[in-house]
């Protein structure tokens, strides 16, 4: 994914449900450990990214998932 279109990502707020550009969040760009999170604009809950290893997992089970009841 190129730079300008992982800033233009919609970010869903897991709080308030707000929904807005990844580039409108606050980040902590100027943080130390180099998080990456984004802060909510509407009510300030700060959104963790999610772990690659985590998107691994989900993508895989969902496939799983779609082919045990897909061929029932």
């Amino acid at each position: 994914m190129e730079e300008n279109e992982k800033k233009n990502q919609i970010v869903k707020c897991e709080f308030c449900g707000f929904t807005f550009q990844k580039c409108d969040g606050i980040s902590c760009d100027s943080c130390p450990i180099n998080c990456k999170t984004v802060k909510c604009p509407n009510c300030g809950y700060e959104i963790l990214p999610e772990s690659k290893s985590y998107k691994f997992m989900e993508d895989n089970v969902k496939r799983i998932k779609n082919r045990i009841f897909k061929s029932v």
